[in-house]
This record gives C-alpha cells, structure tokens and sequence, in this order.
C-alpha cells in the first residue's frame, strides 16, 4: 500500500510540474499560445482527460519521445519559404494567425495570407496533439492507479497534495531563475524513474539524451559576446547590446520579452546627450522639427510640465529610464513600482546610470494597481509608462500585466493619489485609432474631463516614443502648466492628438480588454476552439469506448470557468503578481482537500453540499471586489480568500461524494478534466459580456452538473 501511495504521489507531482513547464515554453517560443485564452493548459487537460478514458495501452515511452519532439519545436529556427510566403517553422505561427484575429497583437504582419492562416492553423493543432500525446499517458497512468486504491478518497487527496508540492516546485524553480528547458529534462528524469519495463526505460533514457543534444547550444553566454537569456517569474528576458551605429540614437542595452522587443536601458545621462546633439540636431532639421529639441525625451518631458515637483510616482518602471529621468531632473522623492523581480535586477546591474542605487528611488516590486490601492501618499505626478506586456504572464492563470492598469477604477484610484495640482503623464503606443480612443474616453471619465494628448518621437535618439496622455487632479491644472511655458505650448499644439470619439466602450474592471476592438467572441479564437473540439470529438470516437459522466463533466468544467474569473478578481484585491496565483491556487487545492475530509468524516451531505454551491455563487454577485480593499491586513486577507474561495469548498465536498461513491474513477477524472478544458474555451466568453458573466455561466454549468441528484429522492 506504500509504494502505491509513492506512485500516486510521484506521477500527480509530475503532471502539476510538466504541465506549468510546458505552459511557460510554449507561450514563450510561440507567442500566439499567450493570445488563446489558456489554450496550452487546456492541452495537457485534454491529455490527461483522454488518457483516462481509453482502453488502449499507453506506455509512458511515449510521453517521453513526445516530451523530446516537443523541444526541437520550441528550439527550432527553421526557415520555410513558399512563393509567397515565408516564416519560422513554428515560432512563425504568431505572424500566420495574427491577422485572423481582432484582437491587436503585437509585431503583427498587415498584410492576410490565406495559405498562411491554414499553414498557421495546422501547425496549431499540430502543437496542441503533441502537448496532449505528453499528458495521455500520464494521465492513464494516474487512472489505473486511483482505480485500484482501496481508499478512493484517501488516493484522491494523496493526488491533489502532490499536485500542490509540484506547483511549489515549479514556483520554486522560476523563483531562482532556472531554465524552463532544464525543468523539462528535470521533468524527463523524474519520468524515468516510473518507467519499469526494461525496453520502455531505453526509450526514456534516450529521448532525454537527445533533448540534452537539442538544449546544449542553450549555454549561457557573457553579455559582451551573445545576448543573455534571463527567466522570471513571468517571462523569458533576453538582454543584449544595442547595435545600432546611427550616431543619433541612444545606445545602451536592448530587453527582449518572450523574444519581442520591450524597452532599451538607454544612456541618456548629460554627457552622452551632449556626444549625441550635433547628430540629433542634424536630424531634427532635416525634419524641420529643430525646436522639439527640448521636449523630445519622453523620460525628461514629465519634469518639464511640473519642474518643482517634489514626490513622483512611477508606475511600470521597468529597468529605469523613469528612474533615471527623476534623478536628472533632482526630484526629492521618487516611488518607482515594477512587477517583474528580474527585470529590477537587471536594471540594478545593467543601467548605465544606476537610477536604481540613488538614495531618493525607493523600488517596489509589485503590481501597480495594488500600489495605487495601499499607498497614503500623494504625489506631484504619477508617470505610467507602457505596461506593453499583454500576453498571458503567468503559468496556470490569465494574468495580463497591464489588463487592469487602465481601467476607469484603476484611473480613478490615480486621481485620488495625485496632489491638488498634480498631474497623471501616460505614455502609450497607440497602435490602432480605437485603442487611442478607448485611452481617451476611460480617462475622460475617470478624470471628468478629457485630457491633453500629443505625441512624441525621436527616432530612437531618446527611446521608442509613443502617444502622451496628460491631466491635472483639477480640471485647470494642465493649463496653468502650459500657459506661462510658450515652447511646450507650441511643442503639444504642434504635435497633437485628438481620438475622435466613437462608439467605443471604456475599460473597466469587469471589462478590461484594452487590445480587442470591441466586446466579441474573436474569430481566431473561435476558428482554433472550433477545430479543435471537431478533432477532440473524432478522437473521443476512436479512443474512447464507454461514454463520458454528464455530472463529473459538467463539475469541471463549472471549476474552471469560477476559477478564471476569481483569479481575476483576486488580483485587483491582492495584485496582480504571480506570487498572488500562488497563494489563491495553494487555498483552492486546500479547499479541495478540508472538503474531501469533511466527506469523509460526514460533516455535510451531498443535497446540502450542493444547495450551498449554488447559493454561494449566488452570494458572489452581491459583493462587490471592490469592498475588500476597505478592508486592511489579516482581516483583508482572510475575508477576500474565504469569501471568494467559497464555492470552490462546496464543489469539492459535491466532487468527493461523486468521486467516492463511483466506481470507475479513471472515467470520473478523465471527464471531469475534459469538462475543465471546455470550462476554459468558454472563458472567452468574458470577451463578450464581462467578468461577472461567468459566475451565472459557472452557475449554470453546476446546475447542469448536479441536477440529477437534486432532484432524485
């Protein structure tokens, strides 16, 4: 019975484990697995579920050679070449699918190409099978185990727990900056050690010397020589030197995220301002735009509409050029806030003025919006530079960095920090005309009235640039800082912008999707949920042969849409941090598991269980997210995680009355894993209606769940 226990134990830490990794690589290498709400996490669900379900033999072999084929996808820098196209083999699938989608997605091709979006679709779908061939038999493998278990909810629980130490592991692993790569072939030896039958044990042990050949070239390399490749807890950072020999242009070190371009550490101290100005200036006149010379640093302007401010908060500081402004420009007391750990670190060793060092620049390292909900200080100006890192952020959730930075709330909490005559300086890239727009109208009515926009570029010679987005605490404030200053006056009417107004909606917290046009069910998403569950169906048809349990479906697939929407709103209460995801999704499996012993002790009955889920789903609709942050410390934390966690105990305690009672526990996983992955495709429809849609959408699919034992006597 031990050594039953280990194995339990030992291949459900290695799923959790396997499917974060496989989660991080993928939406890294291939970005538009960021864009698909939860698209890999649902293949390793599917995997797992499928596996259950067939009756075929499975070996764990196969998870191995799949888990290798796996890597050279993400590895490889293949170039294909059609006579009218040409891209990467699959680190290309972004720019085959971007056009599809009405959703902005960043380094998009402008132009549709119809053999491109098919080419596109099929390596998707290809991806997809291979992350679901890795999880197949692992899944089946967990289900032959939990059938012979004698103690069903004993193994169940023994499963959840070592589900839980895999998730801290991999949380341990992106901590200290560890290579995902080298977590797969972690991943691959601990797979070994499952692996009983001598041919089969070959198998692995060759798929893992070959994933080592595929990662050797992966070996880190000094800054000076190649680019350097960093791992944080939300991303992969690759740091290079800036090449450019235009004399003109800023030089300093280039940051990459998830191997796109994301912000320069760029050396605009006084002395290479000075090396540079005959260049710029050559520039600008030719241009004939000499007399922007003044204004055309986007890191110093702030200071130019408020030269005497004293405290400066900035949000989304990255690696410090806001830092580095504030310090040129003597501001007393600077607040800077950036959620990402490793990119402060690399800020700290890599800038070349060292903003990060200077006595008067306190880092913190958080989310922004949690910072705008704690902090008792007002300042003179809240500088928020461009949180551009819209991508999933974060294993396991729907973390977006800046989702909830620019929501009409978020705006508002803005205002309340800013001193009577402070001032709010957005930068932002605005990419489409509706983005613009949709900026404009959520700070018009945060603010209450519309705000000064105008743009600023230098072409490199002081960043990137982007749109500026400026008002005052006070409806009059920007203009008292503009009419005694002729030149910036001239500079913003020169270069301004207006959104003409449209029927846009604004953001809000229960809407916060800034990138996508207009409420709507994307096509992309659709057409790649759509193929997909068509193939899933064809194969249920082959692999499967009983059928799938309606109730363990349908409680899944009730987890996983709650489950979404409480991370989400978790995150406005707490941050929006991975640290946060740690903590709600350790409470969740803690739920799970007080559940399973109140089943076990007989505490709650199954119809009480049931009528409490459906009341306490109810319950969420009558508090606002909002009335946890009146709250402060331990109470805070203690009222938000049991209130929002609530329904998640009832499911459980509903989950192991099913569980124990059934007898084929592998058909009760396996389906109510495949009602988790159709729970998350329909996490897409807070695209259409909003977050608080998918309560009643949550409470629906529990209902569909649990009818038949309401209504049996």
């Amino acid at each position: 019975m031990t050594k039953q226990w280990w194995r339990i134990g030992l291949i459900s830490f290695l799923i959790l484990f396997l499917e974060l990794l496989v989660i991080r690589l993928v939406s890294t290498e291939i970005r538009i697995f960021s864009y698909l709400a939860n698209l890999v996490l649902l293949a390793t669900f599917v995997g797992s579920g499928l596996g259950m379900l067939t009756r075929k033999k499975l070996p764990l072999s196969i998870t191995a050679v799949s888990l290798t084929l796996l890597t050279l996808a993400l590895v490889t820098q293949t170039i294909v070449r059609l006579p009218t196209l040409e891209f990467r083999l699959f680190s290309g699938i972004t720019e085959l699918l971007a056009p599809l989608s009405e959703a902005y997605i960043w380094f998009q091709v402008d132009t549709v190409s119809r053999l491109g979006i098919i080419i596109g679709t099929v390596l998707t779908v290809l991806i997809f099978g291979l992350i679901m061939a890795v999880f197949m038999p692992l899944g089946q493998f967990l289900g032959l185990i939990l059938n012979q278990a004698r103690q069903p909810l004993l193994a169940y629980s023994v499963n959840i727990a070592a589900s839980l130490a895999g998730m801290w592991a991999f949380y341990l692993w992106s901590s200290l900056g560890l290579s995902p790569f080298l977590g797969l072939v972690a991943a691959q030896i601990l797979l070994i050690t499952l692996l009983t039958d001598r041919v089969v044990r070959l198998y692995g042990v060759a798929a893992l010397l070959t994933s080592l050949v595929l990662l050797a070239p992966r070996s880190a390399h000094q800054p000076w020589e190649k680019p350097v490749i960093f791992w944080s807890p939300y991303q992969k950072l690759t740091l290079s030197t800036i090449q450019d020999k235009n004399p003109h242009r800023a030089q300093g070190w280039y940051l990459e995220v998830n191997n796109v371009g994301y912000m320069g550490l760029l050396d605009l101290s006084p002395y290479a301002v000075t090396q540079a100005k005959p260049a710029i200036e050559a520039w600008l006149k030719d241009k004939k735009r000499l007399a922007d010379l003044p204004f055309i640093n986007q890191y110093d302007l702030p200071y130019k509409f408020k030269p005497q401010a004293r405290d400066v908060l900035i949000i989304g500081g990255g690696a410090g050029n806001d830092a580095a402004a504030a310090v040129r420009a003597n501001i007393p007391s600077v607040d800077l806030v950036e959620i990402d750990p490793q990119i402060v670190a690399i800020g700290r060793k890599y800038h070349v003025e060292s903003p990060y060092d200077k006595p008067n620049v306190r880092v913190y390292v958080n989310d922004g919006r949690a910072f705008l909900e704690t902090t008792k200080k007002t300042y003179d100006i809240v500088v928020m530079g461009l949180a551009d890192s819209h991508a999933l952020s974060s294993s396991l959730t729907n973390v977006q960095l800046d989702n909830y930075l620019y929501t009409l709330e978020a705006l508002r909490q803005v205002k309340t920090v800013l001193k009577p005559d402070g001032i709010l300086f957005l930068s932002f890239e605005v990419t489409r005309p509706w983005i613009g727009a949709r900026l404009q109208q959520t700070i018009t009515q945060a603010f209450g009235y519309p705000p000064t926009i105008f743009e600023v570029r230098s072409d490199g010679a002081f960043g990137w640039g982007g749109i500026i987005f400026v008002n005052g605490k006070d409806t009059q404030t920007v203009a008292k800082i503009l009419q005694p200053q002729p030149a910036l006056t001239n500079f913003v009417n020169r270069h301004a912008k207006d959104y003409a107004p449209a029927a846009i909606n604004s953001l809000t917290d229960n809407w916060p999707y800034i990138y996508l046009d207009q409420p709507r069910l994307p096509l992309l998403h659709l057409v790649v949920a759509g193929i997909i569950i068509a193939a899933l169906w064809w194969l249920k048809t082959r692999l499967v042969t009983g059928g799938i349990n309606g109730s363990f479906f349908f409680l899944g697939a009730g987890f996983m849409v709650y489950e979404f929407q409480n991370i989400s709103k978790s995150s406005l209460i707490f941050g929006n941090t991975w640290m946060t995801n740690l903590f709600i999704i350790t409470g969740v499996l803690s739920l799970i598991l007080t559940a399973n012993l109140a089943v076990a002790k007989k505490w709650i009955g199954l119809k009480w269980a049931i009528g409490l889920l459906l009341a306490s789903l109810g319950a969420q609709l009558l508090v606002p997210t909002a009335w946890f942050n009146t709250l402060s410390g331990l109470t805070k934390a203690v009222a938000a995680i049991g209130w929002l966690n609530l329904p998640h105990f009832f499911s459980g305690i509903v989950f192991a009355h099913l569980f124990a009672g059934y007898k084929n526990k592998a058909l009760a996983l396996g389906s109510n894993l495949l009602g988790s992955a159709i729970g998350g495709f329909l996490e897409i429809l807070s695209f259409l209606w909003g977050m608080q849609s998918l309560v009643y959408v949550t409470i629906l699919l529990y209902a569909l769940g649990t009818r038949r034992y309401l209504i049996k006597r």
